[in-house]
């Protein structure tokens, strides 16, 4: 008896804090009636290589097999956002992201298995563009979905230059081209926006310079592209 009355008032309290909290005006009500909105974000990435195989294994009785792992990073950049419909808004990102590409392979000499490791930094200067695609906001909460391209250049290729050239495995191009899609969640607090955002990138274009033959290259067709990020964003 005394395990249902508790009960029935735990209940009580949950309902008329869920009423309580509804009634209660929201945050930023007139946030969403501006046409231009400025902030900035920050965040984590991982980052891996697709890699598609020019030959059959193993390669020229040496190079037995290859990996591409995944490289960490994080990137911070700032945001401009333009709404064109009360549900559309595009938005210009640009941001500098820092991860790493990481390659193994197994080279076969004098009957024994030998490991070769390659680690390149990534130092992406991006120029996203996107199209944020939202639902109708509930109170303090609006989640959205996102949809564009970008444009990046690794500036970490300007280091790799000065590079001896027998330091290389295979080189690397400069300039990508990637789609990107997510979703994302936007929180309006009493005094600014936040958003949580979950989105790839995926590489158009093949990242391997073929110019740069060397036993690595030679069996290796294509390399992509394709990043996971996690954003905070602040406006």
């Amino acid at each position: 008896m005394v395990k249902d009355k508790l009960l029935f008032i735990l209940l009580f309290v949950l309902v008329s804090a869920k009423i309580m909290a509804q009634r209660k005006p929201p945050n930023l009500p007139y946030y969403d009636n501006k046409t231009f909105h400025y902030g900035w974000y920050i965040g984590g990435n991982s980052l891996y290589t697709n890699i598609k195989s020019n030959h059959n294994l193993p390669y020229n009785d040496s190079i037995m097999s290859f990996k591409a792992g995944s490289g960490l990073g994080f990137q911070i950049g700032v945001l401009a956002d333009a709404r064109l419909l009360s549900f559309l808004h595009m938005r210009l990102l640009p941001v500098i992201t820092f991860s790493e590409r990481n390659f193994t392979f197994y080279v076969a000499k004098d009957n024994v298995l030998h490991e070769t490791t390659n680690n390149l930094d990534v130092i992406y200067a991006e120029l996203p563009l996107e199209m944020k695609i939202m639902s109708v906001r509930w109170h303090n909460f609006r989640p959205y979905l996102i949809g564009g391209a970008k444009y990046a250049y690794d500036l970490g290729s300007l280091r790799r230059k000065k590079l001896a050239e027998g330091e290389y495995l295979f080189k690397i191009n400069d300039s990508e081209i990637f789609y990107t899609i997510g979703v994302g969640f936007d929180f309006y607090l009493p005094y600014f926006k936040l958003g949580v955002e979950l989105k790839s990138s995926f590489g158009l274009t093949d990242v391997l310079d073929h110019d740069y033959q060397t036993v690595y290259s030679d069996c290796i067709d294509k390399m992509k592209t394709q990043v996971f990020y996690i954003n905070v964003t602040f406006q």
